[in-house]
């Protein structure tokens, strides 16, 4: 069905009506009249034959020059400088070009079209010219910064940059016009910047020569505490975080002794962060220090009294039974467990201390205990099958808190991803005999440990998380948890689970 024609063009055509009857009248009565009328209708004839003349002489250099200029603006500039440049073209450039484009377009009008001497005409701009400079020196001035500024190559658009000159101005470069240069700050501000003082200001840039740079952070650790561990602990933790605010091209984080006072030894974790993420970073791994503090049964260092007693440090509680059973009370899988049984768990499983680019699971492999990392990181290789092929994505890192190839143990299958050391790892392994410890004295843990891994399963289903466990077929929670019941069954079929 055809739509309504707007209501507003009944009212046009009506005034457009009017002056298109007159127009033919009076050109009926000039051509069809007496001599008089019909000499005066061939001499308007002439004029406006010169007239369209002109006006098509002037429609084409107006397009030539158009099609000039888009020309530069889409291949020249647009591909091949921003390829060859690595970066995008400054709207300046885009400016200029365009400027001396139609300029040569406008002389070239005058000389040919209206066939008028250029020299006079240059002569008059020029005098001009230098009438329009003096009251313009100031924009004159930001245009020429501009364009050293472009040349230089000092900053780019997309760079984070610090303006030094009493202005004190940190942010993004969005755009650098012909005058100005304008700058989003980290509250999300737009600072313009006139370009003759971006040009007589010191400039620090903070994406170059690379896109990161040197961020520290320092923590205090117990003098009792061996030093060699205490690097390792706190670089993982910050090898860790380091994914979520460094680019890939990013050195390792490092940690250094920087002092030893009363409280202490402290230590100073360096790490590499985009300028956009440097304050994020800095909060991000502290928070990754004290996670894997906690698993190791550490804490910062406190204040001391004036004598110290080093003969009962304790410098490796990870490895006693009720730590352990703590760690195991903080996971999911665990958390609603009584402490006998946590510590039942704690006491059956053994400690592992592994070391770097060692294969812990083999992706396709039956799942034969589970895992809990204590020190470390450990690297998920994720898989995904695809046309009777597997094709490998992104990798998954597992740091102190993750409890590995659990789904997979208690579901009776494979898992999907090969897992390995990343860094030297303790880990904490839990197989099916101390799962059968925890069934003799607890016989209804298995319907409950059912429960939780059928709303693990389910969780990492519709989330679309990769590297667990994904049954075979579509069922929602209740039948997994009882298929996973089953399952259990009949791997304790000699116990009596209820």
């Amino acid at each position: 069905m055809n739509s309504p024609a707007p209501e507003h063009s009944e009212p046009v055509l009506k005034k457009l009506l009017l002056p298109l009857f007159l127009s033919l009248f009076l050109g009926w009565f000039i051509f069809y009249g007496n001599e008089a009328y019909q000499i005066m209708g061939l001499a308007a004839l002439e004029s406006t034959i010169v007239i369209f003349g002109y006006a098509l002489g002037i429609a084409e250099f107006l397009a030539l020059a158009l099609l000039v200029q888009r020309t530069v603006q889409l291949i020249i500039l647009d591909r091949l400088i921003t390829k060859a440049l690595g970066a995008p073209v400054p709207r300046l450039l885009s400016q200029i070009s365009s400027f001396i484009i139609y300029a040569l377009a406008i002389a070239a009008i005058v000389g040919v079209v209206f066939k008028k001497d250029l020299t006079v005409v240059m002569a008059t701009f020029g005098g001009a010219s230098i009438v329009i400079g003096l009251a313009l020196q100031g924009m004159i001035r930001d245009l020429f910064a501009g364009l050293t500024i472009n040349l230089d190559r000092s900053i780019n658009i997309g760079d984070f940059i610090c303006i030094n000159k009493g202005l004190n101005i940190e942010g993004e470069v969005r755009e650098i016009s012909w005058r100005t240069t304008q700058i989003i700050d980290s509250k999300g501000n737009l600072i313009i910047v006139p370009n003759n003082q971006m040009s007589s200001s010191v400039i620090t840039n903070y994406s170059a020569p690379e896109a990161y740079f040197e961020v520290e952070a320092v923590v205090t650790l117990d003098i009792a505490f061996p030093v060699e561990k205490a690097m390792f602990l706190l670089q993982t933790a910050a090898m860790e975080a380091m994914p979520l605010f460094s680019p890939a091209n990013a050195p390792v984080p490092a940690v250094r002794v920087r002092a030893i006072t009363l409280q202490g030894v402290e230590y100073q974790i360096v790490f590499f962060p985009t300028f956009k993420t440097r304050t994020r970073s800095k909060n991000v791994v502290q928070q990754q220090v004290l996670r894997h503090l906690h698993f190791a049964g550490l804490m910062p260092a406190r204040e001391k009294c004036d004598q110290y007693d080093l003969s009962g440090a304790d410098t490796n509680n990870a490895n006693t039974v009720p730590h352990l059973a703590q760690l195991l009370g903080e996971t999911v899988l665990f958390q609603d467990l009584a402490l006998p049984e946590l510590q039942l768990l704690a006491d059956a499983a053994e400690i592992r201390q592994l070391p770097a680019a060692t294969v812990v699971v083999q992706g396709g492999e039956m799942a034969n205990f589970m895992f809990l990392v204590i020190e470390g990181l450990l690297v998920s290789e994720e898989w995904r099958k695809k046309v009777g092929k597997k094709s490998a994505i992104a990798d998954t890192i597992l740091g102190p808190g993750s409890l590995v190839n659990s789904t997979a143990m208690l579901a009776g299958g494979t898992g999907d991803a090969t897992i390995r050391t990343k860094t030297p790892a303790l880990l904490c392994e839990i197989n099916y005999a101390a799962i059968e410890k925890l069934f003799l004295h607890k016989p209804d843990a298995g319907r409950y440990l059912s429960q939780r891994v059928a709303k693990q399963i389910s969780h990492n289903l519709s989330h679309n998380l990769p590297g667990h466990y994904q049954p075979n077929q579509t069922l929602d929670e209740a039948e997994l948890s009882a298929v996973i019941f089953k399952n259990l069954r009949r791997s304790f079929a000699h116990l009596k689970l209820i």
